[in-house]
């Protein structure tokens, strides 16, 4: 996904402080001016189709998605910054049927310093001193069923075995031309503290922003869009916090793109390293969803 112009951001610039009777007559004139109607967010399949152009493609092509920002730890609470976070998503959406989508991805995440910004090998806890290894994540391929009430995962694989998954699209939030969509994850291991099992709880929130105009053109099949991501996840044992009563709070922003080049070129050497497989043949990797 390539930048957005000058010209796109300053009309959208522009519809968001309309008052909403002259916000409506601009939308009027995009789509006389496209020969297209816009799309219902409000309606099923319309709002399904948005969701689809936002994080993947409609015709079944590879998209990506990368996503930059910070983890902190939240202690008495207080958040302390643990590392930055460099992450991307590989998609290939397939129409299943008239409600949903197969997804098949894999994301590819590193942490690095916070203030180098390479790859964080080791971590020491500023709280218990400990000197940790830090892994690197690799979630995937997995197959993912999408309708546009949330996300399913047919078989939960790795750590995430067992565990109870809820996703939810929460309703377009609509501003002139300006559409926001948040989806929520929510992701519990239910161990009960009570028997000394480790109980693992992560939630995140992705706010995914693009044009109702964009959406609707019936020739387009991706469109631009920025992410911003939030999450609130325990603290793991590898992170070596012991006894510490905290969790872990997250915050990023991104972009969904069209090509591996537009991700982050210390990503790409990163990956390359890593993970070639994931750059040389994601038709290959994508194939193996399961």
């Amino acid at each position: 996904m390539s930048d957005f112009s000058n010209t796109g951001f300053n009309r959208r610039r522009a519809l968001g402080v309309m008052g909403g009777a002259v916000a409506a007559s601009q939308l009027g004139v995009i789509t006389s001016a496209r020969g297209h109607d816009l799309l219902d967010l409000n309606d099923r399949g319309d709002f399904l189709t948005a969701i689809a152009k936002m994080r993947g493609s409609t015709d079944d092509r590879v998209t990506m998605g990368w996503v930059r920002g910070t983890r902190y730890a939240m202690v008495d609470n207080y958040a302390t910054p643990m590392w930055n976070i460099l992450a991307g998503t590989f998609f290939r959406f397939t129409k299943a049927d008239d409600e949903g989508y197969d997804i098949r991805s894999i994301e590819v995440a590193y942490f690095t310093d916070l203030e180098t910004n390479k790859l964080l090998e080791t971590w020491t806890n500023p709280f218990t001193d400990e000197v940790i290894e830090v892994p690197q994540t690799r979630m995937g391929p997995s197959l993912i069923k999408m309708t546009a009430d949330g996300l399913k995962i047919p078989n939960p694989a790795g750590e995430a075995s067992g565990m109870t998954i809820n996703h939810a699209f929460k309703p377009a939030v609509t501003v002139g031309d300006d559409v926001w969509i948040t989806e929520e994850i929510r992701v519990d291991s239910g161990a009960p503290e009570t028997e000394g099992g480790y109980r693992f709880v992560y939630n995140e929130n992705s706010t995914y922003h693009s044009t109702l105009s964009e959406l609707s053109d019936p020739q387009a099949t991706s469109v631009p869009a920025i992410v911003h991501f939030n999450g609130a996840v325990t603290f793991r044992p590898w992170m070596g916090f012991g006894d510490v009563k905290g969790h872990t709070l997250a915050r990023g922003a991104g972009r969904h793109i069209d090509r591996a080049e537009e991700f982050d070129p210390y990503y790409l050497e990163l990956t390359e390293q890593y993970h070639p497989d994931v750059l040389n043949d994601i038709d290959g990797v994508l194939a193996n969803a399961k």
